[in-house]
């Protein structure tokens, strides 16, 4: 199916209101919000005050468990960010992850 051309919903069940609401026909794809509940989160800056590597896990969960989801941002000579790569894993071993 080509972009934009949103799919037609046909049959004895009909998608609700907020179904139909959080569609995106020019995507093709459904809408999410992502709401951050019961985590706890770390970051790293560099000396230009860019946000490097940010770290999310379960609250209670140990900085040296794995279980945390790792982020990893790329920035160009004008401190635009131009990346965000993903990784799991623990937060002191953030350097040493693989992102991706």
């Amino acid at each position: 199916m080509a972009l934009g051309i949103g799919l037609k919903f046909e049959g004895q069940v009909k998608p609700d209101a907020i179904t139909v609401d959080g569609y995106e026909s020019d995507l093709s794809a459904g809408r999410i919000v992502e709401i951050p509940s019961n985590q706890k989160a770390r970051y790293i800056y560099d000396s230009s005050n860019n946000l490097i590597y940010a770290g999310f896990a379960p609250t209670g969960l140990a900085e040296n468990t794995d279980g945390w989801l790792l982020w990893k941002f790329t920035y160009d000579s004008n401190n635009n960010c131009t990346a965000k790569n993903v990784a799991f894993g623990n937060w002191t071993g953030y350097l040493g992850a693989t992102y991706g």
